[in-house]
């Protein structure tokens, strides 16, 4: 492992501060109109339709964009960095955390 490689990095940091299988959240802040491509990228990702818990959201207060708590099952750390890569290509999406 290259210690200066940022996906060995987030895998060693997620490992240990996380179990897997197991719940995960993702924080999305999402244009409104992106709200569904954006959940639906998370659970697609994640392991399907089964792996999803739940869904949260908050809306500005101008209402521009929405914040989307995604909760999935997630059976390994590389499920988590797929999510993370998909989430990052859809369209509207401003951050994930």
């Amino acid at each position: 492992m290259a210690e200066d490689d940022p996906v060995e990095r987030a895998r060693a940091l997620l490992q240990a501060h996380h179990t897997f299988p197991g719940p995960f959240e993702f924080r999305v802040v999402v244009r409104p109109e992106h709200r569904s491509a954006a959940v639906a990228a998370v659970v697609r990702a994640a392991g399907g339709d089964e792996a999803l818990l739940s869904v949260d959201e908050r809306a500005s207060t101008n209402g521009t964009y929405v914040s989307l708590r995604i909760a999935v099952q997630v059976p390994t750390v590389d499920h988590v960095l797929a999510v993370y890569q998909a989430v990052k290509t859809v369209e509207g999406v401003l951050t994930v955390l």
